[in-house]
């Protein structure tokens, strides 16, 4: 098992990639504390996870809030005596479909960058204290491809200049992250997806069902591999960084993408 015995916090795990991510890390071994701010999700989740045999804490905190990283961190140290990774996947685009600059309010724009950059950046600073004394610890951003620009029916989705803004802070925080802590033997990388298709009942999932076959056959076709991906494809890559395979990889940026 990759993660055994390691101590692994997973940010925005109720559902989606998050959720994902939880079942890849624990059918590895790890040991986790999952946090979202849907509470009876969260809880949920953390029962499923019990009965594949992991030892799982739920804790619900809103990551763009440094009182409820500190206690989240708090309760990990309590529960595990350490942390060894850190999973910052807490985030997304909203719904409020806003796709032009001049409808973007200060308020929008601020939500944005608070959910999707500084909640990355308060849990990082909130867990390298632990990890520093181990001289060891595995740090992972989400990221997303709309960090590059976005166009099209699904590039419309929640306020994108916003949230594309604040996921390509999150490269920028990786790359300066990583050579910041690498002599601390922590290692600092992100995941990009592209598009991704999730649960039923999710925006970008409800999105691509309403859309039409030629629509759908259009935007599958610029994605070279030919279809969307799935949160699974994405947790493996997660896993990867967060694992001895990547022992010799910090600072990546690593595309889930297929090839768009």
């Amino acid at each position: 098992m990759r993660l055994q015995n390691k101590v692994a916090i997973i940010t925005g795990a109720a559902q989606g990639i998050g959720r994902s991510i939880a079942f890849a890390f624990a059918y590895e071994g790890a040991e986790l504390l999952v946090t979202d701010v849907q509470e009876d999700k969260i809880i949920a989740l953390s029962e499923e996870l019990k009965i594949s045999g992991a030892r799982v804490v739920p804790f619900t905190a809103d990551v763009t809030r440094k009182s409820d990283v500190e206690s989240m961190v708090r309760e990990c140290i309590a529960e595990f005596g350490k942390i060894d990774i850190l999973v910052n996947n807490a985030g997304g685009s909203g719904n409020v479909g806003i796709k032009d600059i001049e409808d973007v309010t200060e308020q929008v724009w601020l939500d944005q960058i608070a959910l999707n950059l500084n909640g990355a950046f308060l849990c990082s600073q909130a867990v390298v204290p632990y990890m520093k004394p181990n001289n060891a610890g595995r740090i992972v951003n989400i990221s997303s491809y709309t960090s590059e620009g976005s166009f099209g029916p699904l590039g419309t989705s929640g306020a994108r200049l916003p949230y594309a803004a604040a996921k390509a802070g999150i490269l920028g925080m990786t790359k300066q992250l990583a050579k910041d802590l690498g002599p601390d033997g922590i290692y600092v990388n992100a995941v990009m997806p592209g598009l991704i298709v999730t649960e039923l009942g999710a925006r970008v999932r409800d999105r691509y069902d309403m859309l039409d076959d030629n629509t759908k056959k259009r935007i599958d076709e610029v994605i070279p591999l030919g279809r969307a991906g799935s949160p699974e494809e994405v947790a493996k890559a997660v896993l990867f960084l967060a694992s001895e395979d990547a022992s010799y990889v910090t600072g990546a940026i690593l595309e889930v993408t297929g090839g768009s």
